[in-house]
């Protein structure tokens, strides 16, 4: 499940939607809620119904997000997964930065200058 996270502010978004499931969140009302863009929190929530862990609706400019894993197992795996987050955040948010990071990234890094010793 952990592959399926890539920031912090997606597992606080399911977090804010595991917490109320059968509501509907706005984007920007789950940015202000997690702390990100409104146009941040509408990314996220595209990510996240692509990998079946949200449903997400479009109605004119305004995006809206609601829990909703599209199968039992995606279910099962989402729920221990907020319950680990809610009995220990801090090993959750280690396991989100410990991620490999993107390859286009790795690649700019390898281009950084860095203070020789």
């Amino acid at each position: 499940m952990e592959a399926n996270i890539e920031s912090l502010d997606q597992l606080e978004i399911l977090r804010v939607l595991g917490e109320a499931p059968g509501r509907e969140w706005g984007a920007a009302e789950l940015a202000r809620e997690v702390q990100c863009s409104p146009g941040a929190a509408a990314s996220h929530l595209a990510a996240l119904q692509a990998r079946g862990l949200v449903a997400r609706a479009v109605r004119g400019s305004d995006v809206f997000g609601q829990y909703g894993p599209q199968s039992p197992e995606l279910e099962r795996l989402l729920a221990e997964l907020l319950q680990l987050y809610r009995e220990r955040p801090v090993t959750m948010i280690k396991l989100v930065y410990a991620r490999p990071r993107g390859t286009l990234q790795t690649f700019a890094d390898a281009f950084r200058i860095r203070k020789e010793d």
